[in-house]
C-alpha cells in the first residue's frame, strides 16, 4: 500500500517527497575521557600570590577516581539516551510524511475525480436543458 501510494501514483502525479533525515540506526561510539588539571595560573581571583603559599588539602585518589567513572558513566548514559530519542524523533517524522504524503495523493486523485464527474454533470445537465428546448 505504501509503495503504492507514495512513490507509484506520487511519481504520477508529480508530487514529491519531502525531505528527511536518513534513519540509519545510531551508533554510539566510545569517546576517550580526558581530565585537564587547571592549575593555579590560571586563576583571575585577585589574590593570587596570596594563594600561592596555601598547600592543597589531601586528596582521596580512589574517591575521586570512582567519582569520575560515575560521572563518566552518567554522561555516556545521557548521550546514549539522547542520541535513541533522536532517532525515535527522526522515525515518527518519516512516518508522519509518509503519511502526509499518502493524504496528498489521496486528495489530488479525489479532486481530479471530483473535477471529472463535475465536467461532465454540467455538460450533461447543459445538453439535457439545450436540447429539451428545442423540442
Amino acid at each position: 500500500m505504501k509503495l503504492v501510494l507514495c512513490e507509484k501514483l506520487a511519481a504520477c502525479l508529480c508530487m514529491k517527497r519531502s525531505p528527511t533525515p536518513s534513519l540509519e540506526p545510531p551508533q554510539f561510539y566510545r569517546r576517550r575521557s580526558s581530565v585537564a588539571s587547571i592549575g593555579d595560573r590560571l586563576n583571575n581571583s585577585p589574590h593570587y600570590n596570596n594563594m600561592a603559599s596555601v598547600a592543597p588539602p589531601p586528596k582521596n585518589e580512589t574517591a575521586d577516581k570512582a567519582l569520575l567513572e560515575e560521572m563518566r558513566d552518567l554522561q555516556k548514559t545521557r548521550l546514549h539516551n539522547e542520541e535513541q530519542q533522536r532517532y525515535e524523533a527522526d522515525r515518527e517524522n518519516e512516518i508522519i510524511n509518509d503519511w502526509m504524503l499518502a493524504a496528498a495523493v489521496v486528495d489530488r486523485i479525489c479532486t481530479i475525480i471530483f473535477t471529472i464527474v463535475f465536467i461532465g454533470i454540467t455538460v450533461i445537465f447543459i445538453t439535457v436543458i439545450a436540447t429539451h428546448r428545442l423540442r
